[in-house]
């Protein structure tokens, strides 16, 4: 009996597998009268018949056997991944027919045979497929792909996921995103399909640095997305759907509000989100770049195309006159010639001026010129130079240090209004603007510091007591004056305004490219310097623990004979020199002792029953005898207490001493000790060696690779990183914000007044509310229409 089931098996799988429609059909109706067939039997391979079947798109042999009520299991799977769409129909209506269809489980049953995982069901294998028509029939259904928790969540259903199978549930969250990032169902899904393509491709980016095991499937799928949204941006056939793309609005609303928008097409809402989720592609697409660079160059048409030297006279003439700009600007912000000022490019090219004369601000600060020659209330003395500001605490300010101050505050007040209009969020995710705020901050350091410290002499020079204080010169000044501090804050705040100026280098082509590999390699040497610090400070603290005593005896030793030879030279001056008979009478006795007592002192600091000795011994010996000796010991003790010999003598010290080091400046003269202490030595020196060459050979070395790759990864992708970082620059000039250059900007004018009162108007009166509801309406249904034509081109 059971080898008769065993054989009516094997045929019925065998005739399945040859399509032979009558076998299996006599085969069944045998199952149905005697029992010795079992038709959801399977083969080695864990195939049942109907797998067969959908693998052979025997579609007859499909609906025979599904109207013989066979085991569906994971059948639908097999025929999504067969891709064959007539056998996904087919066996939908047959498990709706018996409901056993649903939109969680969608008629799936895994068994031990199954090669599919739990967590894929038919939609999210369509989706892996990118099968357009299999999508569409599952949605029809109301099926959906739930969209996977964040990694981080805590809910009792991922917890309990997580520590039942860590791995199941991070492959079901790549399957899941897998699904998502599918364009067929991006298309299909989705009513703003380049909205949804940039939030996945950045949720997947900032998950491939969360789960470091599948960085790569993460990396892949964020490609995936950004690659959908330039395809979606192929399709657009003109530059009136690029500018409802990119804005995700239209000039529609007009016929609502019976008035005319301004500047619509600067806007570009949908490319600015681009720019902050790093769409790099999508803003490098050509059409994108044509659109920004006509809006960019709006002021000046036929600019590109104009011969090299008259570009650089427009730029110098609109350079030098952006004061005059700016005045008529303020004045009369609806003429002509504000029309003109308000342009990207003029905005872009007066930023840049002011930027330039601040700058040079800068440099006549540092030159300390004589203003009272200059304006013909002194004489000329040294070149023009004032001699008596440099002796002179808390000067006070300067007519360029006041210019100074007014730039410094207006370049503050761009940074309220661009941090007002972005948010905390969007403000520091740029970096300059980390670095302007450091800037400003260092500048606002500076002037509050020199305030100070006039208002400290001041009010020395009040007190007669305290007068000399403040007329101190600067050589006796205190190491931590206000007036010296505000000198280096103020020194290091001018580095970071010229390094801002690479900034604008990005417009250019030929210096663009090299202003991000610039930036490329700082990060990488940020990175190298954390672990050469780790490197430097495990020598340094070694090298500290073995040397610190030989480098605090120099010290000491140092510190004694200074102190001692101030008293003996004082105590010499108040004696005269006993006769030669009596000199030669006590070297006999003393000289011996003296020499001894010198020699053993640098290594018997701490004992004050020796130093007594030697206190008496030097008073009781005759005074020439004494200098002669004192000589030849300081002579000796000069040599040894050299600074050099003292570079370990705290673990700043060593850090310091083996820093320079990898620049060539320290040598191993610096870990020479007087006494002999071979082994010691020897162990400094090959500590040092060994540092060498850690931090030479292998950690600068592994420096210079990583610049050279990240040099070449920025070269293969040189166009595409320009493009991006360019758009970045010109998108700042685009809003009507911030259109004067400082100092000019700190100036209220009459549109400061017309924008506050629309402001109040827009948050009181009802008619605003009517427009910008009429404005969103037509958006949508424009916006929906452009959407709905580049999804079916695409399709």
């Amino acid at each position: 009996m059971i080898s008769d089931k065993i054989l009516h098996e094997k045929q019925f799988l065998l005739s399945a597998e040859r399509g032979d429609i009558g076998s299996v059909r006599k085969l069944l109706e045998l199952a149905k009268t005697s029992g010795t067939l079992n038709i959801n039997c399977v083969d080695p391979l864990g195939r049942s018949a109907l797998h067969i079947a959908i693998e052979n798109e025997n579609i007859e042999m499909i609906e025979l056997l599904l109207d013989q009520n066979i085991e569906t299991g994971d059948a639908i799977l097999y025929a999504i991944g067969e891709e064959n769409v007539e056998a996904v129909e087919i066996i939908l209506e047959h498990l709706e027919k018996i409901e056993k269809f649903n939109p969680e489980t969608q008629g799936v049953e895994i068994n031990e045979h199954s090669a599919f995982t739990p967590d894929i069901t038919p939609i999210i294998l369509a989706a892996h497929k990118d099968n357009y028509e299999c999508i569409k029939l599952f949605l029809d259904k109301k099926a959906t792909i739930p969209h996977p928790h964040d990694v981080r969540c805590s809910c009792k259903e991922c917890l309990q996921a997580k520590n039942e199978d860590s791995l199941r549930l991070s492959r079901s969250r790549i399957n899941a995103y897998r699904a998502l990032a599918s364009p067929s169902w991006i298309c299909l899904s989705t009513k703003d399909p380049i909205l949804y393509a940039f939030e996945l491709s950045y949720e997947l980016r900032r998950l491939s640095c969360i789960e470091n095991e599948f960085k790569t499937e993460y990396q892949e799928l964020s490609q995936r997305c950004q690659k959908f949204s330039v395809n979606m941006l192929d399709q657009v056939r003109g530059s009136k759907e690029l500018e409802i793309v990119l804005n995700h609005t239209t000039n529609a609303w007009e016929e609502v509000t019976e008035r005319k928008s301004l500047r619509l097409c600067h806007q570009l809402a949908r490319l600015k989100l681009a720019i902050q989720l790093r769409q790099k592609k999508f803003v490098a697409h050509p059409n994108c770049q044509q659109l920004l660079a006509a809006i960019f160059y709006d002021g000046l048409p036929g600019f590109r195309n104009r011969h090299i030297i008259l570009k650089v006279f427009l730029i110098l003439l609109v350079s030098i006159s952006f004061p005059f700009l700016s005045l008529i600007y303020i004045i009369a912000p609806k003429s002509s010639i504000s029309d003109f000022t308000r342009k990207p490019f003029v905005k872009f090219l007066c930023h840049s001026a002011s930027y330039c004369f601040f700058l040079f601000l800068l440099i006549l600060a540092s030159q300390r010129i004589n203003y009272n020659y200059l304006f013909g209330k002194g004489e000329q003395v040294e070149g023009q130079i004032d001699p008596e500001r440099k002796e002179r605490r808390g000067p006070p300010f300067t007519p360029v240090e006041w210019a100074i101050l007014a730039w410094v505050l207006a370049f503050i007040w761009v940074e309220i209004k661009q941090l007002w209009d972005a948010g905390l969020h969007d403000y520091c995710f740029d970096h300059w603007n980390i670095l302007d705020f450091i800037t400003n901050s260092l500048y606002l350091c500076t002037f509050a510091l020199r305030f100070v410290a006039w208002y400290q002499v001041e009010a020395e020079m009040q007190n007669p007591k305290l007068r000399h204080i403040a007329e101190l010169p600067r050589a006796k000044w205190d190491g931590w004056d206000p007036t010296l501090i505000s000198e280096c804050v103020f020194a290091t705040a001018n580095i970071f305004s010229s390094l801002k100026l690479v900034h604008i280098f990005t417009v250019n082509p030929h210096l663009g490219p090299l202003k991000i590999s610039l930036g490329r390699m700082v990060i990488d040497i940020l990175k190298f310097f954390l672990v050469y610090c780790l490197v430097l400070f495990a020598f340094a603290c070694g090298l500290n623990q073995l040397m610190w005593y030989y480098s605090a005896i120099r010290q000491q030793v140092k510190d004694l004979f200074l102190n001692n030879r101030l008293y003996f030279n004082k105590y010499l001056e108040c004696h005269e020199y006993e006769v030669l008979e009596q000199i030669n009478l006590k070297i006999a006795d003393t000289e011996h002792n003296l020499q001894a007592i010198l020699s053993n002192l640098s290594g018997a600091i701490s004992n004050p029953t020796l130093l007594k000795e030697v206190r008496k011994l030097f008073l009781s010996t005759p005074p020439a005898l004494l200098e002669r000796v004192l000589e030849k010991k300081m002579e000796k003790l000069q040599i040894s207490c050299d600074p050099k010999y003292r570079s370990c003598a705290s673990l700043y010290k060593s850090m310091e001493t083996l820093f320079w080091s990898s620049f060539g400046l320290m040598g191993l003269e610096h870990l020479d000790i007087v006494e002999n202490h071979g082994p010691t030595q020897w162990t400094g020196r090959t500590i040092f060696g060994s540092y060498c060459c850690c931090a030479i050979i292998v950690l600068l070395n592994m420096l210079i690779a990583m610049m050279s790759n990240s040099y070449e990864n920025i070269y293969n992708q040189a166009d595409t990183e320009w493009k991006f970082a360019r758009s970045k620059l010109w998108i700042e000039y685009f809003d009507d914000t911030a259109t004067l250059p400082p100092p000019f900007n700190m100036i209220p004018s009459p549109k400061s007044f017309y924008y506050g009162i629309r402001w109040l108007c827009d948050k009181c009166c009802q008619f605003s509310r009517k427009i910008q509801q009429g404005k969103h309406r037509s958006m949508r249904v424009c916006f929906s229409n452009i959407y709905s034509f580049l999804v079916y081109s695409r399709v």
